[in-house]
């Protein structure tokens, strides 16, 4: 008997983590899951026959497009190329009849920032819940996240690409 309260107690626990400890969120036609307090999804699952759209990865445009290249506010910080990139992609998705909800694939390549030369994840990451895991936009795309040591222009400290379903 004692076994069996046991066992009993064993997959009420289970069970209890595991409606706990995931979630799952349909982006569209996309299934993903993960740790609810995580940012990002864990996995993304896409039924057959759903149609994608993909982008390539897109940097900052100019915040001040009439200073030079290599004048440092020309494209801002992390953070700012963030939200250029970021409001890109969306308008982007939008003239495509795609929605910010409907991403599950992000690929995000950072470089150092020249002005402190450090990789700004956090300032990445906060501007990423802005856009993704909210209430206006509760889909959080499976991500990687990659620190390189340079993009093609050394002013832009960030690159983004997306793929999502259709809608």
């Amino acid at each position: 008997m004692k076994r069996f309260i046991a066992k009993v107690k064993f997959y009420s626990i289970l069970f209890t983590l595991l409606i706990l400890g995931t979630y799952t969120l349909k982006a569209q036609k996309a299934i993903m899951s993960g740790s609810p307090s995580s940012i990002i999804s864990s996995t993304a699952s896409i039924p057959e026959g759903t149609p994608l759209f993909f982008t390539s990865g897109f940097t900052a445009s100019a915040v001040n497009p009439d200073l030079k290249d290599g004048d440092y506010e020309k494209y801002g910080n992390t953070e700012t190329q963030a939200v250029s990139i970021l409001e890109k992609i969306k308008a982007i998705l939008k003239e495509n009849g795609v929605s910010m909800g409907s991403i599950f694939s992000m690929k995000v390549y950072i470089s150092p920032d020249t002005k402190t030369g450090e990789y700004d994840f956090a300032g990445w990451n906060k501007v990423y819940v802005r856009y993704f895991g909210n209430e206006d936009n509760p889909n959080k795309p499976v991500r990687a996240t990659v620190g390189v040591a340079t993009l093609v222009n050394p002013h832009k400290f960030i690159e983004i690409e997306v793929i999502a379903t259709r809608n």
